[in-house]
């Protein structure tokens, strides 16, 4: 991967993270379903057990 690539990639997770950052709830929960990560309900999926852990400790 070149720099520029990188670096591209870099500008495209900082502006995700902004996005993230005005979500509702809601439109969270959505996305993370739509990346498999969390069920309809919010649930954890099977394939991220760490995170339904860690979850629980809070």
């Amino acid at each position: 991967m070149s720099d520029k690539d990188f670096a591209k990639l870099m500008e495209i997770a900082k502006e995700s993270i902004e996005a993230s950052k005005k979500m509702s709830k809601k439109e969270a929960i959505a996305s993370l379903n739509r990346a498999g990560i969390l069920t309809k309900k919010g649930e954890f999926t099977k394939n991220y057990p760490a995170l339904k852990a860690h979850s629980k400790r809070k």
